[in-house]
């Protein structure tokens, strides 16, 4: 029979409108998200689709994704539906349209490996598709049943909530009214008003009346026999679900006829033949079927409302041909959908929630807990999902995390499925069946099995929330093998390092230990326990806990442990002791990032040796750049032969940020950025942009510099990345600083000092905070010409850097610190020709400052011509750094005028211009003091001076005096230039005499050249 459905909405006007005028001011730019709420059969969906179909008609893109799924929640399931459904079909975003962001979306719709990137990335690059979709007329995102999503969807939900607002998307959600994650962020987003909720009511009898009408043809109330109007509102209590399925089932039954004309009439008793429940109303449908079809459903409704053919068929013996006629016939009698979507063509789902529900309660518990079991055993069939790690080991003999390196296959993919799904949808779906079955400690370990899929789908939330599920169910297993319970341990604590939440590592490592003590477990399997506690402790820069970590791994593991194990100890290790407070860290770390690259490149571990070849190079780049860009060049080509992104855009990076060191060039900053944007690695775009603005504050680009710090802190906005907004306002106080603005700086330094909470900023900025604290504070100081200050905080600076010797020479504060020491006497040859010097020789903004400390001691020993000599070198190449070069010939020129050496009135003037330029006047006014003290004259900037060539105003050229220049240069004679400017021949000579001398002019006709020849603009 054909379906009984209204074909108008009934009842819900204000609702329908409500929605259309969220859709309506969406494609006028004004997005928002509405979160439909109901309990099931209410007609949430009805009212939705309304909605859209409504905005397909008014020239909206609408992109649907569903989160009810079988068992339990599927990651980020409805959201790749929806990016699917997004990404074919006319309006599909051109090849270059996303972006950096259509990486991230393969990833989401699991089609590419997992690389890191953080969850806000994916809601972001979702986001952009669907700015990109709506950008002409309007887009609206259909999301059905969140209840049933996973918390990986919900944070992205509740990130679109906040980011809607102002784009050309409304997002149109369902879920049910109980209590629950859903419903929270409904609320929360509500609260904060970027979203609102509307909550369905049941209908009143009157709108009962009218649905029914409108279900048997009629829109008028009074052609339904009053009897069946009764009999609906008794039983389906204003649920319009129900309505449907009653007059169905009256249809059905032939106890109500359509008379032929008009109008029906009741034909037998509604109360013998009419349910008196939803369920009834379904079950008798049921029973029309065919036995084999009977059994199809019972089978399929223990899977959930949404299940695998191929396991329901399974379970209830019949083959696949069987299998599909007898989903034909259920599809007829309007239990099932008509058939599987494109992307799961093995997947059907019933009509309703309701549908499933109704089969599963009529079935004896036992029967119930059979076919759960039987369920089970399908989908864990070798035929049914291809073949997965033990979970007995759980790769736990391997130190590298799960799967690292490796392309995220569709973990898990039943093949005997007609297509298919996800395994950790399976896997979850097991388990449930298992719990349901009365087995769960089996339900725990296909619950391992599925967090680890979640992982490599980049789910990372839910696969806590899964495996956290799992150690709940062993807590309450006395049958649970301690095998499976390790491995569920080792998954979970795998799983929190990478999300960064490591509290509960130290606490959940030792129950490890206990059960794999208990257990007999081999000593490798106990060592790896160790390892995942100390990249932990790493995380959490706890670097003493995490050495006493690898210190038990070591002892576990024996004086001969196998080249895999020592491998990734020896690159942890390396990490750990490069940061600690150990004396020799420096040495030892590089011994065993040494080692660990060995080992690693011996025995085919490609990962451990990128992260081993990364502490490396960390560790040569304070004592030789040279060999440390060699190891980041290895470390680059390893990638690259092993397929591993994210390590080559690391590497990529490295060499960027050796470029700025030595050269302050950007051109391999830039390429990194680029490989990261394209790969879609949002975390190390941000880092890119770090590195890019602090080369631009080190060349004095502050234009560039703040450009490259606004997208890293959009960036860090956007994607809510708290450690990258810190970084960015570390940026923030380095810009502050070159400019000399104490007030923002203190500021600025001030809000990461609160947000550490006394922690180390080290680990935000890769190296030491003197890198912030030393350079900012210090050069603050100096561009407000306090040098005192200067000194002082250099000092402290320098002091704490000697507790960090892993970073000595890369920081840029280390140049001005040597040159105020020499030029105060307080340095001598000892530092100036010593290997810090040597150090700082390779660090393109200190070295002129380096350079200049040897002039001042050559200077002070009576050496003129040697140290004069010792000073232009010194500036040679200094033309990109202009900050650099004009700091040393403010402070070495007062040092020159003391000892007589060098052109100190020239060196004063160039550093007055170059400060008076750029806004820093206290530096100007101190070099206009000291070039007055040195009897030179200086002359007074009057209105108009910021007008005269840079070269003039250098050779000393006045306001007045280019004045009279211009109008030579226009033929004017000294009677006539006195008369424009209001002076005297005598005045206007005396000028023309001064512009001769400062500019080496011979006569007036060589005046009257240089004139018309910057009036030519030259």
């Amino acid at each position: 029979m054909s379906s009984l459905s209204s074909s108008v909405l009934v009842g819900r006007e204000p609702e329908r409108d409500l929605l259309t005028a969220a859709v309506r001011s969406a494609g006028e730019g004004r997005g928002s998200s509405v979160f439909v709420l109901g309990e099931p059969g209410i007609g949430k969906s009805r009212l939705v689709e309304e909605a859209a179909d409504a905005a397909v008609r008014a020239g909206l893109r609408v992109l649907r994704g569903r989160a009810a799924s079988a068992g339990r929640a599927v990651p980020l399931r409805p959201l790749a539906e929806a990016v699917f459904s997004g990404l074919r079909g006319e309006g599909a975003p051109a090849e270059g349209d996303l972006g950096p962001y259509e990486p991230l979306l393969s990833r989401l719709c699991g089609l590419a490996p997992q690389d890191g990137a953080p969850l806000v990335g994916y809601a972001e690059a979702v986001l952009r598709l669907l700015g990109t979709l709506g950008r002409t007329g309007g887009c609206v995102l259909v999301l059905e049943d969140l209840h049933d999503a996973d918390a990986d969807t919900l944070t992205i939900v509740d990130y679109l909530t906040d980011n809607l607002p102002g784009q050309r998307t409304v997002l149109l959600a369902t879920l049910r009214g109980g209590p629950g994650p859903a419903l929270d962020l409904a609320e929360a987003a509500a609260s904060r008003r970027t979203a609102r909720t509307l909550r369905l009511a049941r209908l009143g009898p009157a709108h009962t009346a009218e649905l029914a009408a409108r279900c048997l043809g009629h829109g008028d109330a009074g052609h339904v026999p009053a009897a069946v109007l009764d009999r609906l509102h008794a039983v389906s209590e204003g649920v319009p679900f129900v309505v449907e399925e009653l007059l169905t089932a009256m249809v059905d039954s032939g106890d109500l006829v359509q008379r032929q004309g008009d109008g029906w009439t009741v034909t037998g008793s509604l109360n013998a033949h009419v349910p008196a429940t939803v369920a009834a109303a379904v079950l008798q449908r049921v029973d029309h079927l065919e036995p084999p079809g009977v059994a199809l459903l019972e089978a399929a409704a223990v899977l959930g409302r949404r299940f695998p053919v191929d396991i329901a068929a399974r379970v209830a013996g019949l083959d696949r041909v069987t299998a599909l006629r007898q989903l034909r016939y259920a599809a007829r009698a309007q239990l099932v959908t008509d058939g599987a979507t494109a992307e799961e063509p093995g997947w059907h789902t019933f009509r309703h929630a309701l549908t499933a529900d109704a089969i599963t309660h009529r079935l004896l518990p036992v029967e119930r807990a059979a076919l759960c079991l039987a369920a089970a055993d399908a989908i864990e069939s070798a035929d049914a999902i291809e073949g997965d790690d033990a979970i007995e080991g759980v790769d736990a003999a391997r130190p590298e995390p799960r799967g690292a390196g490796r392309p995220a296959r569709r973990a898990g993919q039943p093949h005997g499925l007609i297509g298919g799904d996800s395994g950790d949808d399976l896997y979850r779906l097991a388990a449930e069946l298992c719990v349901a079955g009365g087995q769960r400690a089996r339900a725990a370990v296909l619950l391992t099995r599925a967090g680890r899929q979640a992982v490599l789908r980049g789910a990372l939330l839910t696969a806590v929330e899964l495996l956290d599920r799992g150690l709940e169910l062993t807590s309450g297993a006395a049958d649970a093998p301690p095998e499976a319970v390790a491995g569920l341990l080792e998954e979970l604590l795998g799983t929190l390092v990478l999300t960064g939440d490591v509290q509960r590592v130290p606490e959940l490592g030792d129950r490890l230990d206990d059960v794999l003590t208990v257990w007999g477990a081999p000593p490798a399997r106990r060592a790896a326990g160790f390892l995942t506690r100390a990249r932990a402790a790493a995380t959490a820069q706890q670097w003493e806990e995490g050495l006493n970590a690898v210190r038990r791994a070591r002892e576990l593991l024996g004086a001969e442990p196998d080249p895999a194990s020592r491998a990734a100890l020896d690159s942890v290790a390396a990490h750990l002791v490069l940061n600690s407070r150990r004396p020799d860290r420096l040495e030892s770390a590089r011994a065993l990032a040494e080692g660990a690259v060995a080992t690693a490149e011996a025995v085919g571990l490609p990962e451990v040796s990128c992260k081993a070849l990364n502490m490396l190079g960390y560790c040569l780049r304070p004592q030789d750049l040279a060999e440390a860009e060699k190891v980041f060049e290895r470390l680059v080509a390893t990638a690259e032969t092993h397929a591993l992104p994210v390590w080559r855009i690391r590497g990529l990076l490295e060499l960027g940020v050796l470029d700025r060191i030595r050269t302050t060039g950007t051109d391999r900053l830039l390429a990194a950025r680029k490989a990261a944007e394209e790969t879609g690695a949002v975390l190390m775009t941000a880092w890119a942009d770090m590195h890019l603005a602090q080369a631009h504050v080190l060349r004095d680009e502050h234009d560039r510099a703040l450009e490259s710090a606004t997208r890293l802190r959009t960036t860090a906005h956007r994607l809510r990345l708290r450690e990258v907004q810190l970084i960015g306002v570390g940026v923030d106080a380095i810009i502050a600083a070159s400019r000399g603005d104490r007030q923002k700086l203190q500021a600025a330094l001030h809000v990461m000092e609160s947000a550490l909470a006394g922690r180390s900023a080290g680990a935000l900025w890769g190296y030491a905070d003197t890198s912030v604290w030393g350079w900012a504070h210090g050069i603050c100081s100096l561009l407000r010409e306090e040098p005192d200050r200067a000194m002082a905080e250099f000092t402290e600076a320098d002091q704490a850097m000697r507790a960090l010797p892993s970073t000595r020479g890369v920081t840029g504060f280390l140049g001005p610190y040597l040159l105020l020491r020499t030029v105060r006497g307080a340095a001598g040859w000892a530092e100036v020709d010593g290997a810090v010097a040597d150090r700082l020789t390779q660090v393109h903004w200190d070295r002129p400052f380096a350079g200049w400390s040897r002039a001042v001691l050559l200077g002070r020993e009576g050496r003129a011509a040697e140290a004069a000599k010792a000073a232009e070198e010194a500036l040679a190449g200094t033309d990109a750094i202009p900050l650099a070069r004009h700091l040393c010939l403010r402070l070495g020129a007062s040092a020159a005028l003391a000892d007589g050496w060098g052109q100190p009135v020239e060196w004063l003037r160039a550093a007055e211009q170059f400060f008076h330029d750029r806004g820093t006047t206290r530096v100007s006014a101190a070099c206009r003091a000291m070039l007055r003290d040195a009897g030179s004259p200086v002359a007074r900037r009057r209105e108009g001076h910021d007008t005269i060539p840079q070269e003039l105003r250098r050779a000393g050229v006045t306001a007045r005096e280019y004045e009279v220049l211009r109008l030579l240069g226009r033929g004017l004679g000294n009677q006539e230039i006195a008369e424009q400017l209001f002076l005297s021949p005598r005045t206007v000579e005396k000028h023309l005499a001064s512009l001769r001398n400062r500019t080496d002019q011979s006569g007036r006709a060589a005046l009257i050249t240089l004139a018309r020849r910057y009036a030519d603009g030259h």
